[in-house]
C-alpha cells in the first residue's frame, strides 16, 4: 500500500498547507544560491516518507531543472546487507554536483546525522536540504543539527482532520478494489475516532477491519468489524490508557523511543539512565505492557521493550505534547 502512493502521490492523503510551505522555498532556492534546510517534523505514520515522494512528483512535474536525490539516513553505516558501501556511493554520486536538492529520510536512525548533513552541505555548497524527524529525536538534537546545517524553515506535520481521513479512506478502498465499492461513511468516521487522522493508523485499521469482516462473515461497512480491529489492535481505549500516564511512565516511554537499538531498551538501561531502583522501573515496565503500551523480547537473558507499533504514534503524540523532560 505504501509503495502504490508513492508512485501514485496524488492518491496519497497529503498535507497540502506543508507542501506549499516547501514548495515556496524551493521556488526561492531555484533563483538564489543555498544552504537551505527543512526538517520535516511529524510521529510515526503521519505521511513524511509519502511526503518526500511528493515532494519528488512535484519537482518531475514542474520540471524545474533541479537535479534531486532521495536517501535513507538509516543506511548511512559501513556496508549494506549487500556489502556494498552505500554511504560511499551517496557522495560520489553529491561529488559530481554543484546543486541539489536532498531529500533525507529516517533520519532518527543515522547515529551520527550532524556527521552526515555536515558532509552533505560541504560536497555541495548549492543545497537545499529536506530533513524527516519523529518528535522525540527533533527535540533531542535540533540545538545541533541548527549549529550544522541552518534551519530555514521547519515543518509540523499534524493529523488530518475527519474530512479528508474519510476522502483518504475512500481513496484507498477505489485503489485496491476491483469493482465498485460502497462504504458507509459512518464506517469511515469510526476508523477515523480510533486513529485520530493518523494515515498509517488508520490504513492498519482499515486493513484489520476488511480482516475481522471477512473472518467474523460480516457485511462489508459493519462498523462491529471496525470496533473488532481496534480491540485486536488494542486501540479500543488507548486514548483514556495514554492520557492517565503519569510523568514517569511517559519519561521511560520516552527513552524507550530513543533507543538505538532496534528490539528496545533493557531495563537496567532505565535504571541507568534514569537514575531510579530496578524494582519502581520493573514495576513501570510491567504496568506499561500490560496495559498493551509495550511490547516485550527475550534475547539470551536479556529482555528487551519496545512501544507498540499500534499506539507508538498516540504515545508521540502524547510526549509532545508534554514537552521535553528530563531524567
Amino acid at each position: 500500500m505504501e509503495q502504490y502512493f508513492r508512485e501514485q502521490p496524488e492518491y496519497a492523503p497529503n498535507h497540502d498547507a506543508q507542501l506549499e510551505e516547501i514548495a515556496e522555498f524551493l521556488g526561492f532556492f531555484s533563483r538564489r544560491e543555498g544552504p537551505h534546510h527543512i526538517p520535516i517534523v511529524g510521529v510515526t505514520g503521519l505521511g513524511k516518507t509519502q511526503l518526500l515522494a511528493t515532494i519528488q512528483h512535484m519537482l518531475d512535474r514542474l520540471d524545474t531543472g533541479l537535479p534531486y536525490r532521495e536517501y535513507s539516513a538509516a543506511r548511512f553505516k559501513e556496508d549494506t546487507e549487500e556489502g556494498e558501501p552505500y554511504w560511499d556511493d551517496v557522495l560520489a554520486e553529491l561529488a559530481d554536483m554543484d546543486k541539489a536538492v536532498i531529500l533525507l529520510d529516517d533520519c532518527d536512525g543515522d547515529k551520527r546525522i550532524e556527521h552526515s548533513l555536515e558532509t552533505i552541505r560541504n560536497r555541495v555548497d548549492d543545497v537545499f536540504v529536506v530533513t524527516t524527524w519523529t518528535p522525540e529525536r527533533w527535540q533531542m538534537v535540533k540545538d545541533e543539527i541548527n549549529a550544522t546545517l541552518t534551519v530555514s524553515q521547519e515543518v509540523e506535520l499534524t493529523p488530518l482532520d475527519e474530512s479528508d481521513s474519510v476522502t483518504a479512506l475512500d481513496a484507498t478502498m477505489e485503489a485496491f478494489s476491483t469493482g465498485p465499492v460502497e462504504v458507509s461513511t459512518e464506517l469511515y468516521q469510526r476508523i477515523y475516532e480510533y486513529s485520530s487522522g493518523i494515515p498509517g493508523l488508520f490504513h492498519r485499521i482499515l486493513r484489520e477491519t476488511l480482516k475481522e469482516t471477512f473472518l467474523n462473515d460480516l457485511n462489508l461497512g459493519d462498523i462491529a468489524a471496525v470496533d473488532a480491529a481496534a480491540q485486536t489492535l488494542h486501540l479500543d481505549d488507548a486514548a483514556e490508557r495514554i492520557y492517565d500516564l503519569s510523568e514517569k511512565q511517559v519519561l521511560i516511554l520516552k527513552h524507550i523511543l530513543l533507543a538505538r537499538h532496534s528490539q528496545g531498551r533493557r531495563p537496567s538501561e532505565l535504571v541507568e539512565l534514569l537514575d531510579r531502583d530496578k524494582s519502581t522501573i520493573s514495576y513501570h515496565l510491567q504496568n506499561l505492557f500490560d496495559d498493551s503500551l509495550l511490547d516485550k523480547e527475550k534475547a539470551g537473558r536479556s529482555t528487551f521493550y519496545r512501544v507498540a507499533a499500534p499506539v507508538k504514534p498516540l504515545i508521540q503524540r502524547r510526549i509532545a505534547q508534554e514537552g521535553e523532560f528530563h531524567a
